[in-house]
């Protein structure tokens, strides 16, 4: 398992642009030793974007390259229909991703995945995901390891409440917030997670079961599944049973390809199985279309 490698900062916005244009204009500045004046940040922020370009799914180490990092097909149909990030389709993609491949971001994956507390402070997250790395045989990282990647998960995702416009770091939101997944309570130190229904696009919702079920051959799949299969909707967009039935109702109001089969328990999703980045093209060729 990896911990860490953001260097305690979430992604603060602009970032991912960055690290994209760089990469996609002229990589080698990426390792110039003056990289982080080419990003406009510090040393360490220099770093952090590296790794979340890596853990999003934008960019993979090249070892044909030394391990330099080149922009993935994911990156590039991404920094050619938003290259500055602004479509919050976009920000649902690059979840699923984190919460779907475990190799950059392992607390991210198992707290969407495995954590199963609805109201919670940070201690708790923190004693959870050792207990979960030790039943797993995994080799144990240090307390204060794990305290900054809870610590930096968590802060990507909550909304503070109440908010408070003199803050600074506020005014520097990652935008992962806005996605409506957590909420942080001031008095109280508790976290919520919202397991409500989510109005994403059918499209990343495709994507997500795309990802989850990338060996899987035609046919419906029951609703119980997708709820319950790790990086799959339930998971990835905090889902209840019902809240993900709500979901389903949305997404097929919006696209006559995605369909609800059956009745009461035995409900199943009639999906197309087309490749994930398949789902993302679409996404950004129909809202080119609204346009």
């Amino acid at each position: 398992m990896r911990f860490s490698g953001h260097e305690t900062f979430c992604v603060r916005e602009g970032w991912l642009h960055k690290g994209l244009s760089l990469l996609s204009e002229d990589p080698t500045k990426f390792y110039h030793e003056h990289a982080a004046d080419y990003l406009g940040v510090g040393s360490n922020m220099a770093k952090s974007i590296r790794h979340w370009l890596q853990a999003t799914g934008l960019a993979v180490g090249s070892q044909d390259h030394r391990g330099r990092l080149a922009v993935t097909e994911f990156g590039k149909v991404i920094y050619k229909h938003d290259p500055f990030l602004v479509e919050t389709g976009t920000w649902w993609l690059l979840h699923v991703n984190l919460v779907s491949r475990p190799v950059f971001a392992d607390t991210w994956h198992w707290f969407f995945n495995s954590f199963n507390s609805e109201r919670f402070d940070r201690p708790i997250v923190i004693e959870n995901l050792r207990q979960f790395i030790q039943l797993n045989n995994g080799r144990q990282p240090s307390l204060k390891t794990l305290e900054r990647d809870v610590a930096c998960l968590l802060s990507s995702y909550s909304r503070y409440i109440p908010t408070d416009n003199s803050d600074p770091e506020e005014a520097r939101d990652c935008p992962f917030r806005d996605l409506g997944l957590l909420s942080y309570f001031r008095s109280s130190g508790y976290y919520q997670l919202h397991h409500n229904a989510k109005l994403v696009d059918p499209c990343v919702f495709g994507y997500c079961v795309s990802k989850a079920y990338e060996d899987a051959g035609q046919g419906d799949i029951a609703i119980q599944r997708l709820l319950r299969e790790p990086g799959g909707p339930g998971c990835a967009f905090v889902l209840t049973s019902e809240s993900l039935y709500e979901t389903l109702v949305l997404v097929t109001n919006e696209n006559t390809d995605i369909n609800i089969q059956g009745h009461a328990g035995q409900r199943a999703v009639s999906i197309p199985r087309r490749k994930p980045i398949e789902w993302v093209k679409a996404m950004y060729k129909q809202k080119g279309a609204k346009k």
